[in-house]
């Protein structure tokens, strides 16, 4: 007989939603003595998962990904019955072999469930087996398990409290922060010292100009990463610069904003007759045309700008300036021959805003994708009203415009292409990990989102575990090759900045 390990004072219950959030979560939670219990309504509902048409591709990936772990463990005959047994210490020779991690896994008992909820809800049968677990645990005299339901559902953890059932978040896989606002940012805002501007102004030419660090509180300088964007209060002007930390300074920003020479002032750069309206788009515009730049990750609430700033800045990377009209004498100095030749490429998680899904979309691939690219096609469409040019016919003409589903990536590699992803806070764990591992060093993406939890409509992620912040996460400090600017303003107009009270 193997022998049993002593178990800790911990039974989890994970429902389908913790797994499919983490499927590594299993691992983790098979650890340290503690009893994991697999629940049979969680098992088919995975299977469901696998197969199903109306989920996204990393949902169904997940769940074949639990599968598989559970089918080792099974192989390994380490999913026992009986778990009655092993809570009363009544094992009676029965052998509850250990995972290798140290953790017991077992099926759920059989048992009915819960009056007065039916039993044809999924959540009812899961709540109903964490019930009879938890009567179990607590007929032991001098009771010593703890039993924990973890799920991502908001309405599991609310009968779970109805009923008396202790039950968690799983927190396994996402970032340890209280608030949203305490996602990196990119951005320092600082008062400078009284002769911060003259220092500046001194120090070179336009776009050679910076200063040292040294003029940082000590208390903002742990915020600072190569091309963190730092904003500094010169009283009666604002100083917009980029830091590199290897050189020890804050420097001229290069792209986005020019030296007036008449009124002694910067003052930003139209691009495509777009002009950023405050520093945080200044900067956005800045790393978006630094070629130097790979990955610029923009977040920030509705209406910020955020489509449209990246889609200025990727039209004119592929096209230029198409008029004989200049916004400013130095424009001419950006224009350079693409480096993109396949193109812009257009991405956008496939999760509506809203219960009701759209249905079978007519036409071919590109017209179905199309109504979840709208949003950037209304940019291309704004920008060329305002530049009088038809940037999409000529994109089209010249087979440089392309439109790619999230479904689609597995097993692609991006070259030479300009990548604009909106809406990614709305993307999963797979997605942001099946993305990133997509691209060269000859493509440049953008990647936009705003994780106000009202904005995300994936019911299987929130702000701590989507896959906009874990990429904000994983590329903080990165290197030269990454930027991350964080918008502030909504610019639609009062009524549209009035919803954000509702």
């Amino acid at each position: 007989m193997v022998t049993t390990t002593d178990p800790s004072a911990t039974v989890y219950i994970p429902d389908t939603s913790a797994l499919i959030e983490n499927p590594d979560a299993l691992d983790r939670l098979l650890s340290d003595g503690n009893v994991v219990v697999l629940l049979h309504q969680v098992v088919e509902e995975l299977g469901r998962l696998q197969a199903s048409r109306g989920k996204s591709e990393g949902v169904r990936h997940a769940a074949r990904q639990v599968t598989r772990k559970v089918l080792e463990l099974r192989r390994a005959g380490l999913i026992h019955h009986h778990v009655e047994r092993l809570l009363r210490h009544e094992i009676n020779g029965y052998s509850f072999k250990p995972t290798p991690d140290g953790g017991i896994l077992a099926w759920e008992p059989d048992g009915d469930t819960m009056v007065p909820y039916p039993s044809d809800s999924g959540d009812n049968l899961i709540l109903a087996g964490a019930r009879r677990i938890a009567g179990v645990a607590s007929s032991i005299p001098n009771p010593e398990y703890r039993v924990v339901v973890i799920s991502e559902d908001s309405n599991v953890l609310l009968k779970c409290d109805a009923v008396g059932i202790e039950a968690e978040h799983l927190r396994y896989g996402k970032v340890q922060l209280e608030s949203v606002d305490e996602v990196y940012s990119g951005i320092v805002e600082a008062v400078a010292p009284e002769d911060a501007w003259e220092r500046f102004i001194a120090s070179g030419p336009p776009g050679e100009r910076s200063l040292p660090l040294s003029v940082l509180d000590p208390s903002v300088i742990d915020d600072i990463h190569v091309n963190t964007g730092v904003i500094l209060d010169c009283g009666e002007t604002i100083l917009v610069t980029r830091a590199n930390p290897d050189e020890g300074r804050l420097e001229d920003l290069r792209y986005a904003q020019y030296w007036d020479r008449k009124r002694h002032l910067y003052r930003p750069r139209p691009i495509l007759g777009m002009t950023p309206r405050d520093p945080y788009q200044t900067l956005a515009m800045e790393f978006m045309l630094d070629p130097e730049v790979q990955l610029v990750v923009l977040d920030g609430p509705a209406g910020s700008g955020k489509t449209r700033l990246m889609v200025a800045a990727g039209l004119y990377q592929l096209v230029g300036q198409p008029t004989s009209l200049r916004f400013s004498a130095r424009s001419a100095k950006l224009t350079q021959a693409s480096r993109y030749e396949n193109g812009l490429l257009l991405l956008r998680p496939e999760h509506a805003s809203s219960q009701y899904e759209l249905g079978y979309l007519p036409g071919d691939y590109e017209n179905k994708l199309a109504p979840w690219l709208e949003p950037f096609f209304q940019a291309v469409r704004s920008l060329s009203s305002l530049n009088d040019h038809d940037f999409m016919g000529e994109l089209e003409a010249t087979d440089r415009i392309h439109l790619l589903s999230t479904s689609m990536l597995r097993g692609l590699d991006i070259e030479q292409s300009l990548v604009l992803v909106d809406e990614l806070q709305n993307g999963d764990r797979h997605l942001a990990k099946t993305l990133m591992s997509r691209f060269s060093s000859s493509s440049k993406v953008v990647l936009a989102g705003c994780l106000d939890p009202v904005q995300i409509d994936n019911p299987y992620v929130d702000w701590r575990s989507n896959a906009l912040t874990r990429i904000k996460v994983a590329y903080r400090g990165f290197g030269p090759q990454v930027a991350q600017v964080r918008l502030q303003n909504n610019y639609r107009g009062p009524i549209s900045t009035r919803a954000d009270v509702l």
